[in-house]
């Protein structure tokens, strides 16, 4: 139990980008928070409280994480696996099946309203009711990563939406985060594209560019083929607008061929419907 109560600690405070000095400050030494995080030694029940108030959680919840067979880790591995297949879909139906009051249970709403967000973007094609979602989410996170990524689908939805000043806010924190050049998130990709969509919304196509760019690079470095379907799809209409048709064209058709092998049945049907509007855009507009 100890090993497990040790790397649920672990968990927890690397999620929150917490070091283990900075975790143990005020609680107890940093070599004892070592001990614990490998299994080694049992803390004390005030010091298990302790820590538990720094992360923002109940000891009931971090006892449910100990265990290898918690209701919440399976939850949140299944609907993890969900949201990176772009399955929005099922993911959708999912939250809706008791899954709010699970994560309430154990203080982590902000998962739950993340998902519910991007489905009601992605799925359900209601941007206020994701903003919401997102919105709430935000509040509620303590995770820089997680802050960031929830940022970057509202700085490019309230783009959409035609409010630059709420779209402004969490494009910055989106490029304060980005600047720490911390590459251990896997949503890095993510967290690119929706700045790349912010720039592309403002006519900075060449900075777009440079980011779709380099969220290609982080696929590449992380061996990841979350987001890289979108990530070329975009670069080819950025190629478009910048008067390289032709090279444009590959790119979005290759996209495609990409979303197809990955068997990505819900992004292939969206880009096939945007790649008609593109293309269209491009015969009308460029020579």
């Amino acid at each position: 139990m100890s090993n497990e109560l040790g790397k649920s600690i672990k968990h927890l405070r690397t999620s929150q980008e917490f070091t283990q000095k900075q975790l143990a400050e005020g609680i107890c030494s940093q070599s004892m928070l070592s001990r614990v995080e490998q299994g080694l030694e049992i803390p004390s029940v005030l010091i298990i409280h302790n820590i538990c108030q720094k992360l923002g959680i109940t000891v009931d919840s971090l006892l449910s994480l100990s265990q290898l067979d918690s209701p919440l880790i399976q939850l949140k591995k299944a609907l993890h696996q969900l949201y990176v297949e772009h399955d929005y879909e099922i993911l959708y139906t999912h939250l809706h099946k008791k899954t709010l009051a699970m994560f309430e249970i154990n203080s982590q709403e902000s998962h739950y309203y993340f998902y519910l967000g991007v489905c009601e973007l992605k799925y359900k094609n209601n941007n206020q009711n994701g903003i919401t979602a997102l919105e709430y989410a935000f509040s509620l996170s303590k995770s820089h990563s997680d802050q960031a990524l929830i940022s970057s689908y509202l700085a490019a939805t309230y783009y959409a939406t035609s409010n630059e000043i709420a779209a402004l806010k969490h494009l910055n924190h989106c490029l304060l985060f980005l600047n720490k050049q911390d590459f251990s998130s896997e949503f890095l990709p993510a967290i690119y594209f929706h700045v790349a969509l912010c720039y592309g919304f403002v006519a900075d196509n060449l900075t777009a560019i440079e980011y779709i760019h380099l969220g290609i690079d982080c696929c590449k470095r992380q061996t990841s083929n979350f987001y890289l379907t979108y990530l070329f799809f975009e670069l080819g209409v950025l190629f478009i607008r910048t008067n390289r048709k032709q090279t444009g064209i590959r790119k979005i058709k290759f996209s495609l061929e990409l979303s197809a092998y990955l068997d990505e049945q819900f992004i292939t049907a969206e880009l096939s419907k945007r790649r008609k509007e593109d293309i269209e855009y491009a015969n009308n507009h460029i020579n």
